[in-house]
C-alpha cells in the first residue's frame, strides 16, 4: 500500500496522524509499525484522560475491540466537510 502523505511517529512504533479541533484530540490514523508488540496499546493507554479523544471510521476489528476495552464508544457524527455521517469511536475528557 502507498499512502499519499508521510505519517507521524504518535509514539514508539505508531505511525499515525493526530489533530485538535474545538477541543477534541482527533486520531485518524493509528498504524502499528511491528503488529503484536503492544505499543499501540500503550500509545491508547498514554492519551490524555482530561480531554476528548476521537477516532474515526475505524475499519480493524481488533482496533474496535481495543478501543471499547479503553471506554471508547460509537458514535455517528455528520463530516459537514464531506457531506455525510460516519461512525467514531469517542472516550470523553474526565472532568478534573
Amino acid at each position: 500500500m502507498t499512502l499519499a502523505a508521510p505519517l507521524d511517529e504518535l509514539a514508539p512504533g505508531v505511525l499515525g496522524y493526530a489533530m485538535e479541533d474545538g477541543g477534541e484530540l482527533w486520531i485518524p490514523v493509528i498504524i502499528a509499525a511491528n503488529p503484536g508488540t503492544g505499543q499501540v496499546s500503550a500509545f491508547l493507554d498514554g492519551l490524555p484522560r482530561d480531554q476528548t479523544i476521537c477516532v474515526p471510521e475505524v475499519v480493524s476489528p481488533r482496533l474496535a475491540g481495543m478501543l471499547l476495552r479503553r471506554g471508547f464508544r460509537p458514535e455517528k457524527r455528520f463530516f459537514a466537510e464531506v457531506g455525510c455521517w460516519g461512525e467514531v469511536f469517542v472516550r470523553r475528557g474526565e472532568e478534573r
